[in-house]
């Protein structure tokens, strides 16, 4: 009898329906009630980390510099990492995304619209967002060089880590609020549940 060998499905197709939950449940809650949304990348990684290994799969958080190619026009792209005649923005530019079994994976994805917005505040530009995914789970060798986010189509996407900027930005985080984390859990467990928090009365106040 001739030997032959069974295909195996990838792991990460058995990721996907927990990882769909942990979106929908980061997004609804940090949308409500993150202080800092649109630039809070390490609170989404840092919940994630933990949800992730409650589930017994094993992540690493990571730290350094990113960019989306959002559009096909020259300027429809979101950068967090610097470029020389930068417009000036608030901190230093970075990023915080997981890593797990060769794959990049990204909740904060889904903000690329409202981070695009706020740039267009800052420089008076106008970015044409057709790309934004819920969230990016994606082999690290799908990754493209900055230049070729820059300058080709939409849907490229560049992460690069950064060792230094890592060890800072973990060392000088404050630990996870217990409540988020069951907060949390709690949205993973009911999908259907919708958030009111702070953010949308501020909302409310702005309308007004």
């Amino acid at each position: 009898m001739s030997a032959f060998k069974i295909k195996r499905p990838e792991r990460k197709i058995s990721y996907l329906p927990e990882l769909q939950r942990i979106s929908s449940a980061l997004r609804r809650l940090t949308t409500a009630a993150s202080r800092n949304h649109g630039s809070d990348c390490y609170i989404h990684s840092a919940l994630a980390q933990v949800m992730l290994a409650d589930l017994r799969i094993e992540s690493k958080l990571v730290a350094g510099y990113a960019g989306w190619r959002v559009g096909n026009g020259d300027s429809d792209m979101v950068l967090h990492a610097p470029l020389p005649n930068m417009i000036p923005q608030p901190g230093i530019p970075y990023h915080v995304w997981l890593e797990l079994d060769g794959h990049i994976l990204d909740f904060t994805t889904y903000q690329l619209r409202l981070k695009a917005a706020q740039m267009d505040e800052l420089d008076g530009g106008k970015t044409n967002v057709v790309w934004c995914p819920d969230f990016l789970f994606a082999p690290k060798k799908s990754i493209s060089p900055l230049g070729r986010v820059i300058q080709k189509r939409a849907g490229l996407y560049y992460y690069a880590r950064e060792a230094k900027m890592e060890s800072r930005i973990i060392t000088a985080a404050s630990p996870l609020d217990l409540d988020d984390i069951a907060y949390a859990w709690l949205l993973y467990r009911n999908q259907e549940i919708q958030v009111f928090g702070p953010r949308d009365l501020l909302k409310g106040d702005e309308e007004r």
